[in-house]
């Protein structure tokens, strides 16, 4: 279905649509956020890691919301990568992207609900700090996951 016209037209010069451009251009950026949110913990700048936790949850639950909707109510992926050369591996790529991006939202829910329930206003919580530092690396591990097979779909139904 053709929303207003805007099928295909997204801000990169591929086939994307708005939606798929924007979460493309998001792959690249959210390691980096993630890292130095890292780096801020390691600081030991608890409230700064904190909230860049919680505005980048919150910022890629609204991303995954919109994406959603686009992709099931606005745009046909589908169509806009009939043209790639590699379009016969879309489907094989969009579900081993799906085998991260499906638990990661799951997974930092549970990190956070967890350090939400376990720190302390002073950001103490000895039984949980590490339990919460290895779930958090794994979180990281799934977004990394999700953000290089996103960009190996992106590259084979719309850049190719």
């Amino acid at each position: 279905m053709d929303f207003l016209g805007l099928i295909g037209a997204g801000f990169l010069p591929f086939r994307g649509s708005i939606m798929l451009d924007v979460v493309f251009v998001a792959m690249f950026a959210i390691i980096p956020v993630l890292i130095f949110s890292v780096v801020l913990a390691k600081q030991r700048q608890f409230s700064w890691h904190r909230n860049l936790q919680l505005a980048t949850a919150l910022v890629l639950l609204l991303a995954v919301i919109a994406f959603e909707v686009d992709m099931r109510f606005v745009t046909d992926w589908q169509a806009l990568a009939k043209e790639s050369a590699y379009y016969s591996y879309c489907h094989p790529l969009l579900y081993l992207h799906l085998l991260f991006a499906i638990p990661t939202p799951i997974l930092w829910a549970m990190i956070i609900i967890g350090a939400l329930r376990n720190f302390d206003h002073n950001f103490q919580a000895p039984t949980y700090r590490e339990r919460h530092r290895t779930l958090g690396w794994l979180g990281i591990g799934l977004m990394f996951g999700t953000a290089i097979t996103g960009i190996i779909f992106y590259a084979a139904a719309f850049i190719a």
